[in-house]
């Protein structure tokens, strides 16, 4: 089966249920997906509802001749752009009551499962339940009527279904209805009203609606490109989806889908311009956040399991602390200094509360309180930047000991984008005891010279063994085992010792920056990049560096580069 007939298949299974538990329009569901594929189908411009670009030239920004973008597809919304998009459409007591499934990291990233995996009928059902929640939450607090602009009673109560379907379906399906779709979700309503009166079938409506493949789908399938029948083009509603989705975890604003309607997003000037508008939300924080969360595992410290026998101190509130800390010095650093990014590797001060500040052993830590306070480092315990940071090092430990090994590979893997191979099949990973050894290093040193360990640990962990100061926990240490600690280490070639030895090095190695670029992209786009998107990494890394390495400017950037705008056919 191929790829566009796998995402055919996981969407025909949405269709939506009726209160009676009858699937319906199953049919529905199934010729929409068809339809928005156009996998053989027609384009997305048959459909009349591709806007914008009033003059018909596809857009004013030249397409760089070896760009080769990937495949066209379907992505599922995230599960955290699924409740934002219900906090936007219905309000927050409707968001708290949403339940969709969890994501599927692939390859690293959560949007990448998206656009890869399909729906079991397990996630169908949970579709289904959060949908109900979410609108019978939503009738609750009132918010649903706010979708209505017509009295039933004078109007009519078909006419004003029709009304809230258009309304409401614009904001949540990202674009305009099909007076055909608008008709046969009417009907729906209306076949419910009958039973349950005009609210009921309103309710049963917007249910409805949110288990469509129109809205739990991020359609990026594009319509032919005029001057390339190689590429397809986002349409002006699938890229202000994809700027949104992307930018604030949430659909598109009324004035990003006017935008679209308008044509104003058809060159990069345009798309730059409501790009720094969407900047504005505060939304975007929020999902610069979760990014960083993710691709920094740093949304994995609340739940991070510690041996309390080993580590007594180690709590669920310190574990929070930690992860607040890092979220902090991210959240200055991009919009309260707009600051070179590098900063966050080698910044000489953090954002603690008094429980992280008795954890480092500040001195002022008594004066803290329970709010993430600015306090100058001083290069104590050669703390600095994220490498200094006890979640950091918690993260990237085991369960009762330290892990110059998991620190090292981070640091290869997620910092500079470098591929680790994996062990040789039938290895045994877990560290042997080892007679004379004292040390973590020592053990590790004498692993080491195992050939079928060699490899991979001679690159990891020469870097990890510059941490080994920090346990397993991120307290400072001198000795491990009561023997006293060599923390001296080097990363390709370069010598450092600590934390912020560390942060410099990084701070300054290209990879670095490559790599950031190289994870927004992925996380922006849903895949992996090709090697025809090189080109678009290069522009967006130049860029980058000329704007002093601001993140702002490269979230811009990222979305007013071609190669967010186009897609190649279906495969």
């Amino acid at each position: 089966m191929s790829g566009c007939d796998r995402q055919v298949e996981g969407a025909r299974a949405l269709g939506v249920r009726t209160r009676t538990g009858a699937r319906a329009p199953r049919m529905l569901a199934m010729a929409v997906t068809a339809a928005l594929l156009g996998c053989n189908h027609g384009s997305a411009s048959d459909s009349g509802l591709s806007g914008g670009d009033p003059d018909g030239d596809g857009g004013t920004d030249e397409i760089p001749a070896e760009l080769e973008p990937a495949p066209a597809t379907l992505r599922l919304l995230l599960r955290r752009q699924y409740v934002g998009a219900i906090d936007d459409l219905l309000g927050p007591a409707a968001a708290a009551a949403a339940s969709p499934p969890a994501n599927v990291s692939l390859n690293g990233f959560d949007a990448v499962g998206a656009s890869q995996l399909a729906l079991g009928d397990a996630e169908i059902d949970a579709y289904e339940e959060s949908a109900r929640a979410v609108t019978e939450a939503a009738a609750q607090a009132g918010t649903l009527s706010q979708w209505l602009a017509c009295d039933p009673a004078s109007a009519g109560e078909p006419e004003c279904l029709r009304q809230v379907i258009r309304s409401f379906g614009r904001v949540a399906w990202r674009r305009p209805l099909h007076d055909t779709e608008v008709e046969r979700y009417a009907a729906l309503g209306t076949a419910a009203a009958d039973g349950l009166g005009f609210d009921g079938g309103v309710r049963e409506t917007i249910a409805a609606m949110l288990q469509s493949p129109h809205f739990l789908y991020q359609v990026e399938i594009g319509e032919p490109d005029p001057e390339d029948p190689t590429l397809r083009r986002l349409t002006p509603y699938e890229l202000a989806t994809r700027m949104s989705l992307f930018l604030a975890d949430t659909v598109p604003d009324a004035a990003l889908l006017d935008d679209a309607e308008a044509g104003r997003l058809s060159d990069s000037e345009g798309i730059r311009e409501a790009a720094w508008r969407l900047l504005e939300r505060p939304e975007v924080r929020d999902s610069v956040n979760a990014f960083f969360g993710e691709v920094w595992r740093l949304r994995n410290l609340p739940g991070l399991p510690k041996d309390l026998g080993t580590f007594p101190q180690w709590t669920p509130e310190l574990a929070l602390s930690m992860q607040r800390e890092s979220m902090a010095l991210i959240e200055d650093l991009v919009w309260e200094q707009d600051a070179d990014f590098r900063e966050v590797f080698t910044a000489d001060y953090t954002f603690i509360d008094a429980r992280l500040g008795f954890h480092y052993g500040l001195p002022d830590a008594a004066s803290l309180d329970d709010s993430h306070a600015r306090v100058e480092l001083s290069r104590h315990d050669e703390r600095a930047g994220l490498f200094g940071q006890a979640g950091f090092q918690a993260l990237l430990a085991h369960i009762s000991s330290t892990s110059p090994t998991l620190r090292g590979k981070f640091v290869l893997e997620n910092i500079l984008c470098r591929t680790v191979p994996p062990p040789p099949p039938g290895v045994v990973t877990d560290l042997p005891p080892t007679d004379g050894a004292q040390t973590m290093r020592e053990r590790l040193e004498i692993h080491m010279t195992e050939p079928s360990c060699s490899g991979c640990h001679l690159l990891m962990d020469p870097i990890g063994f510059g941490l080994e100061n920090y346990d397993g926990i991120g307290r400072f240490r001198t000795e491990d085992n009561g023997a006293p600690i060599d923390a001296s280490a080097e990363l390709e070639g370069v010598a450092f010792e600590g934390a912020a030895g560390l942060g410099e090095i990084i701070a300054e190695t290209p990879d670095t920056t490559d790599c950031l670029v190289r994870n927004l992209y992925r996380h922006a786009t849903g895949h992996i990049e090709g090697e025809g998107e090189e080109v678009a990494i290069d522009q967006l890394e130049e860029a980058f560096i000329e704007a002093g390495y601001r993140l702002p400017d490269l979230l811009v950037e990222i979305v007013a580069n071609p190669a967010f705008r186009v897609v190649a056919p279906p495969q």
